[in-house]
């Protein structure tokens, strides 16, 4: 399902990318060739000025200088000399494109009606330059120009056949299409690997749920088959078997009360549901009580449990006085629960900068290298403590949830007692309310 979703977003990204990048390819494109066209028309009208200008002073037409003006620029020019062909050059003469030569002079006339009727009667040269498109005339650039002399009219046309539109733009298209398509390359190989980084959460989260549902389906069909196996011995006429049916169907029942609560609270904390009130409050004191929970049931196993406190006043905190106390409930569970009979629990407050440091150090069989990085992961639960059917492996899971909320940090290591020890850090800063 995740791989089809990252393939698909990737090709989504990839489509979009490329998208951009061809649509600005194709923008740039058209600005640079707009500015070519600009850039070409703007020189043509310069060049033909000059030519316009030493045939107005002039009245005598050097054949030499129309054909080194012609092959300098690239021209093709014809000169009528009161409607009568000047020819220079039998390559760019009035004989060899006259109907091209005609055709601007038509379109002179057409857009500006300008003809040499309009400058006989002014008295005044004029010129002008556009762009000519027809069939014979491909693309090109013309100027037509007429020049009044005492004799008469000069009819000048000039010619460009310069490619308008791709003269410069090859010199752009290849490298800016090859940098569109390496760019859509780089970037779809980057959208890969980013849409991966960004599912894999998903993924992780989803690999959780099913393991924690398939956990948590483990953990409870177990009462559940208990409690069906006990309900036909509730129909024994024996009272004794009546008795410890019912003894067994309670004890079931009120540990899937405590697995589904526990769930329940990891659900509150994973949806925002729980919220943390903090106020001002002492460890040592809620410690105490926690100790006066575990009191009765420590005796029972003759556990020791010693408090070591520090010789200065321990600073108030600002934490949830209630989530706190459940934390130190769950570690101190598990410490009774594991420790053997006759043996220590050690709880110790430690005042480190900007911190208060709780410890629960237990005599019990201790969590094992490997075990120690997934102590705190949901249901998971070191081999020699699988035989505890009072404990779901969720306890710990819901103290460092508790913990981060408070940001602090909640470590397992070695305890010099033999067992585990449990280090919880909370910050030592005063409450303001």
């Amino acid at each position: 399902m995740y791989r089809k979703l990252h393939l698909q977003l990737t090709l989504f990204c990839c489509t979009v990318i490329s998208a951009i990048l061809i649509t600005m390819t194709i923008f740039s494109l058209k600005l640079i060739q707009d500015n070519q066209k600009l850039r070409q028309f703007d020189d043509f009208q310069k060049r033909t000025a000059e030519i316009y200008e030493t045939l107005s002073d002039q009245d005598n037409i050097s054949h030499a200088w129309l054909k080194k003006k012609s092959d300098e620029n690239a021209f093709r020019i014809s000169i009528l000399d009161n409607e009568t062909p000047v020819i220079f050059d039998s390559q760019n003469g009035e004989s060899t494109d006259s109907t091209i030569f005609e055709l601007a002079r038509e379109t002179a006339w057409e857009a500006c009606t300008l003809s040499s009727a309009s400058v006989k009667s002014s008295g005044h040269m004029k010129h002008m330059e556009f762009r000519l498109d027809s069939a014979e005339a491909e693309s090109s650039l013309a100027s037509v120009g007429y020049i009044p002399k005492r004799y008469g009219i000069l009819t000048v046309t000039i010619l460009s056949f310069i490619p308008a539109q791709f003269s410069g733009l090859r010199n752009f298209f290849l490298p800016m299409i090859s940098a569109a398509l390496a760019a859509i390359m780089i970037l779809s190989v980057c959208s890969f690997f980013l849409i991966r980084s960004l599912i894999r959460p998903l993924v992780k989260n989803h690999e959780q749920q099913v393991s924690f549902f398939s956990a948590a389906s483990h953990e409870l069909r177990s009462p559940v088959t208990v409690i069906m196996t006990s309900l036909p011995l509730l129909k024994n006429p024996s009272a004794a078997k009546r008795e410890a049916s019912y003894a067994l169907i309670e004890k079931e029942c009120f540990r899937m009360k405590r697995l589904i609560s526990d769930m329940f609270t990891l659900a509150s904390l994973d949806n925002g549901a729980i919220s943390i009130h903090k106020e001002s409050a002492l460890i040592d004191n809620l410690l105490i009580d926690c100790y006066e929970k575990f009191g009765v049931l420590a005796a029972q196993k003759k556990i020791r449990i010693d408090f070591l406190l520090p010789d200065t006043l321990i600073p108030e905190i600002s934490c949830d006085p209630e989530r706190i106390s459940q934390v130190f409930t769950i570690l101190l569970d598990n410490a009774v629960a594991y420790t053997p009979q006759g043996g220590t629990i050690r709880i110790s407050v430690l005042l480190r900068a900007n911190a208060v440091m709780v410890s629960v150090a237990d005599s019990g069989p201790g969590i094992p290298d490997e075990s120690k990085e997934n102590i705190f992961r949901r249901f998971y639960r070191c081999d020699h403590s699988r035989t505890d059917k009072n404990h779901f492996g969720l306890g710990l899971s819901i103290a460092k949830e508790i913990i981060d909320l408070h940001d602090g940090t909640i470590t397992a290591a070695d305890s010099s007692l033999g067992g585990a020890e449990f280090t919880v850090s909370l910050p030592a800063h005063r409450y303001h309310g």
